[in-house]
């Protein structure tokens, strides 16, 4: 019999390199006229006959004969298995079916075969063998065939004879028998066999969005799958759906159970009171217990057990080891739950809420059994199918939605509690990123709010701000906002305000923070603040959070520091379900963080949140936490993670429309990449830059100044010193980037000193440097201090005052590594190496780069290497120039005998090299480094360069003293 039909074999096999090419060296093997035993083992559905039909094809194109045979279970027919191999090859009728196969008569066949030409027999289901097959195969495995023979054994080894699992145990040892494990596949390839099935996405195939949160979805249903092939084809099939897993394999049972045929085969083989049972261990679902069953069921507790111990020999269940049991894969549970009857369904789950109410059960554990009760039991299921929406919204927002919206289908219109649960429903398609939809619920309970309890109507208007928020539409949510804030009520002297009340100032601060109001937005929680009388409630420990963040972000550090220590605290004394209720607190908690430069606190406290918000299924706030986390890595100079999180953050801000955090996204992974690749992809990294820059150049809040900042730091470093500067100063409506965000001005304005600089303008350089130390003061943090000392030296180099510009650089780049930020420090220390090399000479200059250069190497950071490789090149060029001039030789005292000569003839100026008296003339005549660059066609380092040199051998301090110099030398000569 055929092993496989051809049309399930459906292109090259995915995720199985490595056992692909096991199978071509036994291939290569026998045609070399060598044997060989293949073992392919692995669970249930996990892709054992397509590694076999991808065996059989190599074994075809090799030209060598080939027999397949596939065990039938329940067939008792001595030999069967190898019976079917070789009337498969040879055709019916050629063997004596009386004389059945024997391990003799086999291997005569075998070694005939191996004798002549070679041949492959290739066996599947080998666990279901009939005691003589297992003989003959046992035979095989222990004693190879000579010659060119291959036997391939496909096998389940939980179900698979024990003297078979013994020789092939013992043929791997000693090396007869090559195993290959048919393991679970990655999610990737997962994914690239729903492309192929589903003709798209696993997501768009379970008939969910297309769009970028199909990354997620797939990720499910990669997990869903088990790692199956068979499990994936299965739910595709069934129309799975994120929402409706694990409870449901999905909407479309009848296709579940057409694609599970060979699985539905496999159930009715079992015994009738074991298939009883099986269907009722699916409608309690995993895990079970056999007493649970017994009440499902109606049948006594011994007989249940007897019909377990046959499923578990069977594999179709396995005890766990703690008194419960599971399916041997969540899909197969299913299954059997669709196989079973309308009636037997609806029997078993009434039973089964009845013993969880009795248990006093959680709604979500009774919610499953509700959820099937619809229709015949409504009045009792829908209350329970709210409650549980109630229960799991913060941690699973979207099983809530699903929950809470079947369960308004059976609620009566009109009413506070219809109003709380859609309100349920809102906050849910909030979290899933359902925007449009959570609008359209919200603004129809605000249609008869009037009717409402004021704490019920505070919550509508507080999801109501939250999704115009998350729309972009500041203007509306802080409009509803407001309304909602005149609905509070007077806490009286000394009194708390109510919950509801803290909730609506945290979404109105929110709101006004998003906006760029941070003043008046700080205003508001502190009153809050002040006020509360539940510091360890959730929601209050995210307003004392929000706090935080203002205070860093307006630069009140000593506020600030003390604050975080208290948030943090609190923060990691909530459990995950309990954080889960506000999961925003680990956001700004964790900006707060980045802003005082603790990078690993942000970072622990940023990757909790991203666990906490479900998995992704909040993704508002997911998308505050990937983009603070590709913040956190690109200051502490993880470059490669930097990217990950920005291009998650990108797709996740391009799937829920913000277009804000499309931009910053864009302006994080265009840092990184200046960094990483340098200037070979220059051009499309400032396109890049420039991109991110549109997206957010009409908005003001903080995200967008932020990518801002950002992206004129990309320009500066690419090379287009006006356009960082027409950045920070035009981009934002005309306003100052660096001045509206305090936290972060000197560094801001440390950019804006050198972009100043590289455009020769001095005066503006001086004013931005002056502004940029002064706000460092304030601040007293390490990163930010070394960005303003950093701007200083740059200047004091520009001024011809490389003795005070090299203490500036070392002492900046000392605070950016005690801030922990390496590639600011490899960038100063890079930029430091003209100002050492003027006052220390050029192997002081050259430790520095090598410094730079080390560090960037580790970082991978491209940028700095090819700027310590062209300042090295210019140190390089510089002395060459003044040894050639010099004409190769030393007098006694060490003095260059060309540069004596010179100096005795032509005065002072006799010790410069032909280049640096030319520079040094320009610069006499006022002209500034960037000019005599542009001049010479020189870069304004080498300019720097030379004029260090010019100012030590000259013995002046700086440039303004050139031209008494360069004019006595000229009269002299005249």
């Amino acid at each position: 019999m055929p092993l496989i039909s051809p049309s399930r074999f459906d292109g090259p096999l995915v995720g199985r390199d490595a056992e692909s090419v096991r199978l071509e060296q036994a291939v290569s093997m026998l045609r070399s006229g060598h044997g060989a035993v293949v073992e392919i083992v692995g669970d249930p559905g996990m892709g054992k006959t397509s590694l076999l039909t991808a065996l059989a094809a190599l074994v075809s194109e090799s030209g060598t004969r080939l027999a397949r045979g596939h065990a039938v279970r329940g067939d008792a027919a001595p030999g069967q298995i190898f019976a079917s191999a070789w009337e498969e090859l040879l055709g019916p009728g050629t063997l004596d079916r009386e004389a059945a196969l024997d391990p003799q008569s086999a291997r005569s066949l075998a070694a005939g075969w191996a004798v002549g030409a070679g041949g492959a027999v290739l066996l599947d289901d080998v666990q279901w063998c009939d005691p003589r097959s297992v003989e003959i195969a046992v035979g095989l495995v222990r004693n190879p065939v000579p010659g060119p023979f291959l036997l391939a054994l496909a096998h389940r080894p939980r179900q698979t004879s024990p003297a078979l699992l013994a020789a092939l145990d013992d043929g791997v040892r000693i090396g007869t028998v090559t195993r290959i494990e048919a393991a679970p596949l990655a999610a990737d390839a997962l994914c690239e066999l729903a492309v192929r099935w589903a003709g798209g996405s696993a997501a768009r195939g379970a008939g969910t969005s297309g769009t970028a949160a199909d990354e997620v979805c797939d990720h499910r249903l990669g997990e869903a799958a088990g790692g199956s092939p068979r499990n994936l084809r299965i739910l595709l099939a069934g129309g799975w759906d994120p929402v409706l897993w694990p409870f449901q394999a999905g909407g479309d049972p009848g296709g579940l159970l057409r694609e599970a045929a060979a699985l539905t085969s496999e159930l009715d083989l079992v015994s009738p009171e074991a298939g009883v049972v099986l269907r009722g261990a699916a409608i309690l679902g995993d895990p079970f217990r056999p007493e649970d069953v017994t009440e499902v069921c109606g049948l006594p507790a011994d007989r249940v057990l007897v019909a377990l111990g046959e499923l578990a020999r069977a594999d179709l269940v396995r005890a766990r080891g703690d008194g419960e049991f599971v399916f041997r894969d969540p899909v197969l549970g299913h299954v059997a739950h669709e196989h079973s009857s309308f009636s037997e369904q609806s029997a078993g789950h009434r039973r089964a809420l009845d013993l969880l109410v009795k248990r006093e059960a959680a709604a979500t554990a009774q919610a499953r059994h509700a959820e099937n009760l619809l229709g015949t039991a409504s009045e009792t299921a829908a209350p329970i199918l709210a409650r549980a929406a109630a229960e799991v919204v913060a941690r699973d927002p979207a099983a809530a939605a699903h929950w809470s919206r079947l369960a308004l289908e059976y609620i009566p219109h009109g009413g506070p509690a219809r109003s709380e649960l859609e309100i349920l429903l809102c906050r849910a398609l909030i979290a899933v990123g359902r925007l449009d939809e959570a609008r359209t619920l919200v603004h129809r309970v605000l249609g008869h709010v009037a009717d409402l309890p004021w704490q019920l109507a505070l919550r509508a208007y507080g999801a109501a701000a939250d999704v115009e928020r998350l729309l972009c539409r500041y203007a509306e949510a802080e409009a509803i906002a407001a309304t909602a804030l005149s609905l509070l009520p007077d806490p009286g002297p000394g009194g708390s305000l109510p919950l509801e009340a803290v909730m609506m100032v945290y979404e109105y601060a929110l709101v006004q923070t998003l906006n760029g109001d941070h003043v008046q937005a700080r205003e508001m929680i502190r009153a809050a603040v002040d006020t509360t009388a539940r510091p360890v409630h959730p929601t209050e420990v995210a307003i004392r959070c929000l706090a935080l963040c203002q205070d860093s972000y307006l630069g009140d550090v000593e506020t600030a520091v003390l604050a975080m220590r208290q948030c943090a605290n609190a923060v990691d004394a909530l459990a995950d379900p309990q954080a889960g209720q506000s999961p925003e607190m680990f956001a700004t908690l964790g900006i707060a963080e980045l802003y005082l430069e603790r990078f690993g606190d942000a970072s622990r406290h940023l990757k909790r949140g991203l666990k906490v918000a479900s998995g992704g299924t909040q993704l508002h706030v997911v998308l505050h936490l990937l983009l603070a986390l590709a913040s956190v890595d690109l200051f502490t100079g993880r470059l490669g993670t930097s990217t990950e999180w920005a291009v998650q953050a990108e797709r996740l801000a391009t799937a829920i429309g913000s277009e804000e955090g499309v931009g910053l996204a864009k302006a994080v992974r265009a840092s990184a990449m200046i960094w990483t690749r340098g200037q070979r992809d220059v051009r499309e990294i400032l396109a890049l830059a420039e991109s991110a820059i549109a997206d957010v150049e009409s908005h003001r809040s903080w995200w967008a100044l932020s990518a801002l900042g950002l992206a004129a730091q990309v320009q500066l470093l690419g090379g287009d010193p006006e356009g960082a500067l027409r950045t920070m100063l035009e981009r934002a409506d005309g306003q100052d980037v660096a001045a509206a965000q305090p936290a972060l001005e000197p560094s801001l304005k440390g950019v804006m000193a050198m972009a100043a600089l590289r455009c020769g303008d001095l005066a503006a350089a001086r004013h931005w440097t002056e502004d940029a130390e002064s706000a460092a003061a304030r601040l007293a943090l390490p990163g930010q201090t070394a960005s303003a000392m950093r701007a200083r030296a740059a200047l004091h180099l520009a001024d011809g005052r490389p003795e005070l510009a090299m203490d500036l650089f070392e002492r900046a780049a000392d605070r950016f590594d005690r801030a922990g930020a390496p590639i600011q420090r490899a960038w100063t220390q890079a930029m430091g190496a003209a100002a050492a090399d003027a006052v220390q000479g050029h192997d002081a200059a050259l430790v520095w780069l090598d410094a730079a250069s080390a560090a960037a190497d580790a970082l991978g950071a491209l940028w700095v290497q090819e700027d310590t490789a062209r300042a090295r090149a210019e140190l390089e060029t510089g002395r060459s120039d003044g040894d050639a001039d010099a004409g190769g030789g030393t007098d006694g005292d060490g003095t260059d005998g060309g540069d004596a000569a010179r100096a005795q003839g032509n005065g002072p100026l006799g010790m410069l090299s032909d280049r640096e008296r030319e520079i040094a003339a320009l610069a006499a005549e006022g002209m500034r480094s960037r000019e005599i660059a542009q001049r010479l066609f020189l870069s304004p380092r080498t300019v720097e360069a030379h004029l260090g040199r010019v100012y030590r051998r000259l013995g002046v301090s700086s440039r303004g003293e050139l031209p008494r110099i360069i004019g006595n030398q000229g009269e002299k000569s005249g």
